[in-house]
C-alpha cells in the first residue's frame, strides 16, 4: 500500500473517531438536559401543568380562590390572636404560604397558612416573649421541613400513629376551645394551660362583661346556624331549587366572614356614636406589607439583646416538634384529597419548608395545610394550585386597605370563629374502637390526652409517642410463642413458634422459654422459624449457647423452616449442634439421632 493510501487511511479514522465522540458528547448533553428537566419539573411542580392550562381551569381556579379567601382572612385574623400575635402576622402567613405553595405544591386542595394547631403549639414556647421568636421559629422549621423532603425523611412521620394523632388534635381543640372563654367572656386572665384557665375563669366569674358574652353568644349561634344551613331539604330537581342550593352552599361558606362583618360594623357604628363600646375590641393593626428581612438577627427585649443563637436555644424541643406535626398534618391532607393517588411526600415537605422559610422572611408565623380550607377548595371545584394565586391577592388587597377596620373586630368574635372551627375537632368516638383493638393504643390515647391537658399539647405528643414506641418494642423483646404438643410418626415433640422474629431483645426470652420446656418435658423440641426474618450476631449467639446448653441434657436444639441464609450463619464454626427441619414431614428422617441422645 502506497504512503497516499495509508494517509488517506488514517484521516478516515480520525475522521470516524471524531464524529463518534461528539456524537457522544452530544447524546451525553441531551441526557443531561433531560435529566436537569426531570428534575426541575419534580421540584417546581408548576411546571407540570402550567403549559396545559386553559380558560375552563382558569374560571374554576378563580372561584376556588376567592371562595377561599372569604374563609382565610377571618381564620389567619383569629389564629393570629391565638398565637398571641396581632392580626397582620396571621395575613402575613396567609398570603405568603398560599404564593409559595402554587410553584412547589403538588395537591391542588392544599392551602398553606395559619392553623390552630399550629398556632397552639408555637405559642407553648413563644409565649411572653418578642414576635421575633415566632419568626424566628418560622424560618428554623421550614427549615428542618425542607431538610426532611431533601433526605426524604418522611417516614419519621410514621411514628406517630393514629391513635396519638386523634389524642393530640381533641386535646389541642378542647386547649383552644378553653383559652377562648376568657374573650368570650370578656374577663381578663393570664393563666397558662386548660385546667388553669378554667380555674382562672370560675374564680373570676363575676366579672363576666355582658357585652362580650351576649356578643359572643350570638356569633356562636350564628356560626353554628350557618354550618347546617346546607342541611336544609331543598329538592334540587329544578332550576330554582339547584341556585337556592348553591347559594346557601356559598352562604355557609362565607359564615366566618359573614359574622365578622356584622360584628365590626355593630362596633364601628357604636363607637362613631361617641358612646363606648360594650365589648373589648382588636385594637389597631399595622397597615401594609412588610418588606423581605432574612430571619437571623438578635432580638431587643426591653433593655437587653438577646442573641440569635440564645433564640435558638429558648426554642428548645420546638425545633423538632413543630416541623414533625406540620408536616404530618400536611402530608394526611394530601394523601386525603388525592383520591388514591401517590402522594410525593418528599416534595410536600419541600414546599411546606420553603413556604415557611420565604414567609418568615415577611415576618409570617409557622404555617401548615388546614382541613378545613382543603375541604373547602376541593368542594369549590379547585382545578390547580393556581387557585392561591386569587386568595393571596384577597388578603394581600385586606393587608392594604382593610387594616383600619380591624381594629373594630371584636375579641368575642374572633373567640366563637376559633371555637366553631375546632369543636368538631374533638373526636371521643375513636376510644370505643381502641378499646376493643389495642390496649397499647388506648393507653396511647389515653396518654396523649391527659397529658396535653395538664402538661401542654408538646409533652404530650411526646409521652403519646413514646408509650407508643415501647408497645411497639414489647413485641420484639416479649414475643407471644405459641406452644403445641404434636405427635408425629409415633413420637411426641413440643413445638414452639414465636409470632415475631428473634432478633437481640428477644433471643434471651425464647431461651428462658425452651429450657422451661425442656425441664419439664423430655421430648424433642422444635422452634419454628417462620417468622425469623433475620439474626444478628447477639442472637445468633444466644441460639448457640442455647443448642450446647440442651446438649448438655441430651437435647439438640431442631430449628424448622429457617431461611437458607440465615443456616449458613448458625453453622459458620458450630455445624453440629444444631438440627435443621425443612418442614415437619423431616421428622421421620431426623429424628432418630435426636431421641437417641435423648435416651
Amino acid at each position: 500500500m502506497s504512503t497516499i493510501q495509508e494517509e488517506e487511511l488514517k484521516e478516515l479514522r480520525d475522521e470516524k473517531r471524531n464524529s463518534t465522540k461528539y456524537d457522544n458528547r452530544k447524546s451525553a448533553a441531551s441526557c443531561g438536559i433531560d435529566c436537569i428537566g426531570r428534575h426541575l419539573r419534580q421540584r417546581i411542580n408548576i411546571l407540570n401543568w402550567i403549559g396545559t392550562y386553559d380558560r375552563e381551569d382558569g374560571i374554576s381556579d378563580v372561584i376556588a380562590g376567592v371562595t377561599l379567601g372569604l374563609t382565610i382572612i377571618p381564620q389567619s385574623i383569629a389564629y393570629a390572636a391565638l398565637a398571641g400575635l396581632p392580626s397582620q402576622y396571621g395575613l402575613y402567613a396567609a398570603y405568603m404560604g398560599t404564593l409559595v405553595y402554587v410553584i412547589f405544591g403538588t395537591v391542588k386542595e392544599v392551602s398553606i397558612g395559619p392553623t390552630s394547631l399550629m398556632a397552639l403549639l408555637a405559642v407553648q414556647y413563644t409565649m411572653d416573649k418578642p414576635i421575633q421568636y415566632m419568626i424566628i421559629l418560622a424560618f428554623l422549621a421550614g427549615l428542618v421541613e425542607l431538610l426532611m423532603g431533601v433526605f426524604k425523611l418522611g417516614f419519621l412521620v410514621s411514628f406517630i400513629p393514629i391513635p396519638v394523632t386523634s389524642a393530640f388534635t381533641s386535646a389541642t381543640a378542647l386547649i383552644i376551645v378553653g383559652t377562648q372563654l376568657k374573650h368570650l367572656f370578656g374577663i381578663p386572665s393570664k393563666a397558662r394551660g386548660f385546667f388553669q384557665t378554667l380555674y382562672s375563669l370560675a374564680t373570676q366569674v363575676m366579672e363576666t362583661n355582658p357585652g362580650d358574652l351576649i356578643l359572643g353568644g350570638f356569633a356562636i349561634v350564628f356560626l353554628l346556624a350557618l354550618r347546617q344551613i346546607t342541611k336544609l331539604p331543598i329538592k334540587d330537581d329544578t332550576q330554582r331549587g339547584k341556585a337556592l342550593k348553591k347559594f346557601l352552599w356559598y352562604l355557609s361558606l362565607s359564615r366566618n366572614a359573614l359574622i365578622v362583618l356584622i360584628t365590626s360594623t355593630i362596633a364601628f357604628k357604636w363607637h362613631s356614636t361617641g358612646a363606648e363600646v360594650p365589648f373589648k375590641l382588636s385594637g389597631h393593626v399595622k397597615p401594609g406589607i412588610p418588606g423581605f428581612e432574612l430571619p437571623i438577627y438578635n432580638v431587643q427585649s426591653g433593655n437587653e439583646t438577646i442573641t440569635y443563637f440564645e433564640v435558638v436555644k429558648d426554642l428548645g424541643s420546638s425545633l423538632i416538634l413543630v416541623p414533625l406535626v406540620a408536616v404530618l398534618a400536611n402530608v394526611s391532607i394530601a394523601k386525603a384529597f388525592t383520591a388514591g393517588k401517590i402522594v410525593d411526600a418528599s416534595q410536600e415537605m419541600i414546599a411546606l419548608g420553603l413556604c415557611n422559610i420565604l414567609g418568615s422572611c415577611f415576618s409570617a408565623m409557622p404555617t401548615c395545610g388546614a382541613f378545613t380550607r382543603s375541604a373547602v377548595s376541593h368542594s369549590s371545584g379547585v382545578r390547580t394550585p393556581l387557585a392561591g394565586i386569587y386568595s393571596a391577592v384577597m388578603t394581600l388587597l385586606a393587608l392594604s386597605l382593610l387594616t383600619p377596620y380591624f381594629y373594630f373586630i371584636p375579641k368575642t368574635t374572633l373567640a366563637a370563629v376559633l371555637i366553631c372551627s375546632v369543636v368538631f375537632m374533638i373526636d371521643f368516638s375513636i376510644v370505643k374502637v381502641l378499646m376493643k383493638a389495642s390496649k397499647t393504643d388506648i393507653l396511647a390515647w389515653g396518654g396523649c390526652f391527659c397529658v396535653s391537658l395538664f402538661a401542654g399539647v408538646e409533652v404530650g405528643l411526646l409521652f403519646g409517642i413514646f408509650i407508643s414506641i415501647v408497645g411497639l418494642l414489647k413485641v420484639w423483646v416479649r414475643p407471644t410463642i405459641q406452644q403445641d404438643s404434636i405427635e408425629s410418626k409415633g413420637v411426641q415433640y413440643v413445638k414452639l413458634s414465636p409470632e415475631t422474629g428473634i432478633f437481640f431483645p428477644a433471643v434471651d426470652f425464647l431461651r428462658t422459654k425452651v429450657i422451661e420446656v425442656a425441664n419439664e418435658r423430655k421430648v424433642p423440641i422444635v422452634v419454628d422459624c417462620t417468622s425469623v426474618i433475620g439474626l444478628d450476631h447477639t442472637s445468633t449467639k444466644g441460639l448457640k449457647e442455647l443448642a450446647n446448653e440442651l446438649i448438655k441434657v441430651k437435647q439438640k436444639l431442631i430449628l424448622l423452616n429457617l431461611r437458607p441464609s440465615l443456616r449458613k450463619t448458625l453453622q459458620e464454626g458450630d455445624s453440629e449442634i444444631f438440627v435443621f427441619w425443612e418442614d415437619e414431614g423431616d421428622m421421620g428422617v431426623n429424628n432418630s439421632n435426636v431421641v437417641q441422645n435423648m435416651s
